[in-house]
């Protein structure tokens, strides 16, 4: 059983609007206020067969005081300074869940399953309408799997998979021009969830016997083993339905597009330490 209670002198604030995403990290001041957090925490670890095998199962609560967001209004489609503190407003939050290890520690075999199950939610008076929304990283599951296989002296295995639940976003409703500019229409804050992140990873460690005065190893690995099209940021662009489409004459249509990036990339790497 654990209680802490924390003080966070510097602010994490997110755009999760559409276009590029972007993450700014504000220092408190005379104007912002530490945020902080106070957390309940309940565990029960376990050990088996002489320690080659670790379990941990724990439960938490966090309640969370001044925080910051950004203003109704202050989105990247604006051209508004968000780097200001006017821009910010200050509300509450909390995040509960419970966290999963399971860990293999000694044979040739090593390696563990973590996962955890999580919800963390904002409440802002002046932000979407004074309802609560979730936070842009609340991810209601998170998994990750390791393992290494030790072939030899000289070979060992390795595997990476991972699962996210994936970021909360806001999207538009609708658009309309009014004059020849076009304007938006925003859904609740951070109301839809991107797809979700996944990969695999796989890698080969080759170290030769060390000499005298040096060793030195070669990694030989595949990120995004099939390539996952992960989802880093979603964006609208106005189409025209025709050749001859204008926002004038109303032939536009807004389309989603989805930007991803590291597809599958192999790589090799050589360590050499004496």
């Amino acid at each position: 059983m654990a209680f802490t209670q924390n003080y966070q002198y510097i602010h994490l604030a997110s755009l999760s609007s559409l276009s590029l995403p972007a993450d700014l990290w504000v220092p408190s001041s005379k104007d912002i206020k530490p945020k902080f957090s106070t957390q309940y925490a309940l565990g029960y670890f376990k050990n088996f067969n002489e320690n080659m095998y670790e379990t941990s199962l724990e439960a938490y609560y966090k309640e969370i005081s001044n925080l910051i967001e950004y203003k109704e209004g202050v989105l990247p489609e604006d051209n508004t300074n968000t780097n200001s503190d006017d821009a910010f407003v200050f509300g509450d939050g909390d995040s509960y869940g419970v966290e999963l290890l399971i860990k293999k520690n000694k044979g040739k075999t090593t390696g563990w399953i973590g996962y955890t199950l999580s919800k963390t939610t904002k409440y802002f008076n002046d932000v979407n309408n004074g309802k609560p929304f979730p936070a842009k990283y609340d991810r209601r599951h998170d998994l990750s799997i390791t393992a290494s296989h030790k072939l030899n002296d000289k070979w060992t295995l390795s595997t990476v998979f991972v699962y996210a639940t994936g970021n909360s976003i806001t999207l538009p409703t609708e658009r309309y021009v009014i004059g020849g500019d076009v304007y938006t229409e925003y859904t609740s804050r951070n109301g839809y969830k991107m797809p979700p992140y996944h990969r695999l990873d796989i890698g080969a460690t080759f170290k030769p016997k060390p000499k005298r005065k040096y060793e030195s190893s070669w990694n030989f690995s595949i990120y995004n083993v099939y390539s996952r099209k992960n989802p880093y940021f979603i964006y609208f662009a106005l189409e025209s339905d025709d050749n001859n489409g204008s926002i004038q004459n109303g032939n536009i249509t807004p389309k989603a597009y989805q930007v991803s990036i590291f597809p599958i990339l192999p790589s090799v790497t050589w360590n050499f330490s004496f």
